[in-house]
């Protein structure tokens, strides 16, 4: 496996064979020191400072502890079993382990190196992620073909989706509304709802997929193929395959650099790493009539760029981020347009394309009302939602179900206080609000009113009571119940 630095400076690959980790310059693009790890080296992970990576060493059922700043193990945490995928908490405080030979996560303090607990989950775990906010861990298990969640404040199994064939790879968009997990026997690249723990979107056509990274900027996926020596490159707005890229062997895993301009691909063929770059082109390349899209512009030669046209109308602003990446705002048109660069004084290239849809309107909601506890499905109808992503209730943004250009379905979180709230839909560009949602408490008493039988005073003598005796042959009595009297001295 492979992980970057936060910095991304250095790339740490493990060498299953040879028990060792590489450790990548990415200035350079050379191999800086080989570091030897107990046997099996499986997983690796950096933590959030950058201080220290993690390796899952499956022949020693230990996890090897690495000071970065040195490049040498600085301790190693046992009492594991065949441990493979691992990832940090984004506060750096835990570390999660996939133990294959459990069935099981381990769960280790970083403070202390020291094995905090153990969840049981489904056969053969093999790779985790969690959350960037942390609250969710996210498990694939090639043996029960299912994705298992984990809430990381019980520890306790939330959700086990089935239906995979052999999940493998996992991680999360860096929003955290979605989890990519890559189908090895499916062929396929599965996206996961993480409010509602569904799969929501399946983008076939990928050649035995083993490892998936995701951008910084949430618009790219890319996908190791093993069946065809190739990584795809998705475009995540619309979960469409836009570039593949062929030569490799047996690409395993790969990392993405902190710029977004290239990702690492591990070759588990022939032990190597290769550079991939990011493919030219406008992300996203979908946007309102009304303009205001960001849009990042990749390719070659554009560090000296003195204008960007979307078609015949230049770009509402734009700024010029390095040598390859420009950041422009898309200006009000009407139409489908070539997008325009001019380099310096060179001749003005296309760079991409991009698509304009009509704006955003929302028309209704249905249900309009529900129960504090939320959990019903709201279906928003109107036109050009399709680059919808959330819809909020009130400040309560939540990540739809389903996206069409003219319905979103969505399902409507809980609150603690009844009333109305705004419903807004979301879009990568504008937010538009004009429906209420009204959420209704339980029926309570407000008010008594007197009743039924009228209860008497106590100080007023009951009537007599026909009173059956006990035996069933006896006749029936009349008994007077007196009342003893009292004296006052």
């Amino acid at each position: 496996m492979a992980a970057i630095t936060p910095d991304g400076r250095h790339v740490y690959v493990t060498n299953f064979g040879s028990s060792s980790v590489s450790v990548i310059d990415t200035t350079t693009r050379s191999v800086i020191a080989t570091i030897g790890v107990t046997s099996g080296p499986w997983g690796v992970t950096v933590a959030p400072d950058g201080l220290r990576a993690y390796v899952a060493g499956f022949g020693s059922d230990t996890v090897a502890v690495i000071d970065t700043t040195t490049n040498r193990v600085a301790a190693s945490v046992p009492w594991l079993d065949k441990p493979l995928g691992l990832t940090v908490s984004p506060d750096g405080s835990r570390l999660y382990v996939a133990s294959q030979g459990g069935n099981r996560v381990d769960v280790i303090s970083t403070a202390t190196n020291t094995l905090i607990t153990s969840v049981p989950v489904g056969t053969g775990p093999r790779n985790v992620a969690v959350t960037p906010d942390g609250t969710q861990l996210y498990v694939t298990e090639e043996g029960a073909n299912a994705v298992t969640v984990i809430n990381t404040a019980t520890l306790t199994v939330i959700a086990t989706l089935p239906g995979f064939l052999f999940p493998r790879a996992v991680t999360p968009s860096p929003d955290g509304q979605r989890v990519y997990v890559t189908g090895y026997g499916g062929n396929r690249l599965d996206v996961i709802d993480t409010a509602t723990h569904t799969v929501v979107h399946t983008v076939t056509g990928l050649s035995i997929p083993f490892g998936v990274a995701v951008s910084h900027d949430g618009l790219l996926a890319y996908v190791a193929c093993n069946g065809d020596d190739s990584v795809s490159t998705i475009d995540l707005v619309r979960n469409e395959i836009i570039d593949t890229a062929p030569g490799f062997h047996a690409p395993s895993w790969l990392v993405v650099t902190p710029d977004d301009l290239d990702v690492y691909v591990v070759n588990n063929g022939n032990e190597t790493v290769r550079v991939l770059p990011t493919p030219p082109g406008a992300y996203p390349d979908v946007g309102p009539l009304s303009g205001g899209t960001a849009v990042n512009i990749i390719g070659e030669g554009l560090g000296d760029t003195t204008a960007v046209r979307f078609g015949c109308q230049p770009a509402a602003s734009f700024t010029v981020l390095n040598d390859q990446e420009v950041l422009a705002v898309s200006p009000r048109l009407v139409t489908d347009v070539e997008i325009d660069a001019t380099p310096g004084q060179l001749t003005t290239r296309t760079v991409g394309r991009f698509y304009y849809l009509p704006d955003s309107v929302l028309a209704g909601i249905s249900p309009t009302s529900g129960p504090l506890s939320g959990g019903g499905t709201l279906t928003v109808t109107g036109r050009g939602l399709i680059t919808t992503t959330s819809v909020r209730f009130g400040t309560v943004a939540v990540t739809p179900s389903s996206v069409l250009d003219d319905k979103v379905t969505v399902t409507v979180p809980p609150t603690h206080t009844a009333g109305p709230v705004p419903v807004t839909v979301v879009t990568r560009s504008n937010s538009y609000g004009h429906s209420t949602f009204t959420y209704v408490g339980p029926p309570g008493i407000t008010s008594v009113t007197p009743g039924g039988r009228r209860s008497e005073p106590r100080h007023v003598r009951r009537r007599d009571r026909h009173v059956p005796s006990a035996h069933p042959h006896h006749p029936v009595t009349h008994r007077r119940r007196t009342t003893p009297a009292t004296a006052s001295g």
